[in-house]
């Protein structure tokens, strides 16, 4: 493994313990990047308060009977972004993404914004199926005259090759319903996850994964109601809660790794939600 694209900060570690690299099953790395943020500013410290968070939960899960603290865990600190410079600092991702792949290692990663997501994809590889668990489709061709950013992830993404299932979006612009509607997208809203439960989500999940060897899941925090996660870069109301995206996220199999984004810096309340999802799939992934 090649650090010279890191920084290490072991004085603030997820959990507030790590395993060595050669050990790890999981690699935990964040990416403190929101060059393209055009609501709320803050995401780049995500990394630090889901970590500080961590370490004050309980790591013992009540669903699985498993705990986090067995997962082997390595967490090597946050990738030195290129402040402002989205491309290069994909690039780094996408490197070091595939060097943890090439290691066998799941990647862990915290954001950070989402666009961060199109790097961690392309170092896995477009043949790996995107479960994308987030309030917007991000499907605009171009926002704010950027081909890449936050608001078009999922539109390069689906342009570079790879297959997505959105989940729990409930926020959707002129441009991408008239895109989705000349296509067969394939998605479940907030709103039926409201009025039917998670079945739909869970059966959609189940026959994405039939057809999919490895699945990659990003989780864009604003996929949950302001109510329970209100600082996020784009908070919608109207969302999912933390029961549901749980109850959901432990139907996901074949998970080759899985970011956490868009926490940003301000109250814990977020960063307390995103690290309770993050222990809940350590206890839940099969390795």
């Amino acid at each position: 493994m090649s650090y010279k694209n890191l920084y290490l900060y072991p004085q603030n570690i997820f959990l507030g313990r790590t395993t060595s690299y050669e050990e790890a099953d999981f690699a935990l790395f964040g990416v403190p990047f929101d060059g393209t943020c055009t609501f709320l500013p803050g995401a780049r410290f995500g990394p630090t308060v889901i970590r500080e968070a961590s370490c004050n939960l309980e790591s013992f899960s009540l669903r699985s009977f498993r705990d986090a603290e067995d997962a082997k865990i390595c967490d090597l600190g946050d990738i030195a972004v290129v402040s402002g410079d989205v491309n290069q600092t994909l690039d780094r991702v996408e490197k070091v993404v595939g060097e943890l792949k090439h290691d066998g290692k799941r990647s862990i990663i915290l954001g950070g914004e989402h666009t961060i997501t199109l790097g961690a994809i392309r170092g896995f590889g477009m043949d790996v199926g995107v479960i994308d668990f987030d309030a917007h489709m991000d499907l605009r061709s171009e926002y704010l005259d950027q081909k890449i950013s936050h608001a078009t992830l999922m539109r390069r993404v689906m342009e570079e090759g790879a297959e997505i299932l959105q989940i729990g979006v409930r926020s959707i612009c002129k441009e991408e319903y008239e895109f989705i509607s000349q296509k067969k997208w394939n998605y479940v809203t907030a709103l039926e996850v409201e009025r039917e439960g998670i079945k739909k989500a869970v059966d959609k999940i189940k026959e994405f994964q039939s057809r999919k060897d490895r699945i990659y899941l990003t989780i864009d925090m604003d996929v949950i109601d302001p109510a329970y996660a209100p600082d996020v870069g784009n908070p919608e109301p109207c969302g999912l809660t933390p029961t549901q995206l749980i109850e959901i996220l432990e139907n996901c199999e074949k998970v080759v790794g899985f970011d956490v984004v868009e926490v940003i810096h301000g109250g814990r309340i977020t960063a307390l939600v995103a690290a309770k999802i993050i222990l809940e799939l350590l206890c839940t992934i099969k390795v």
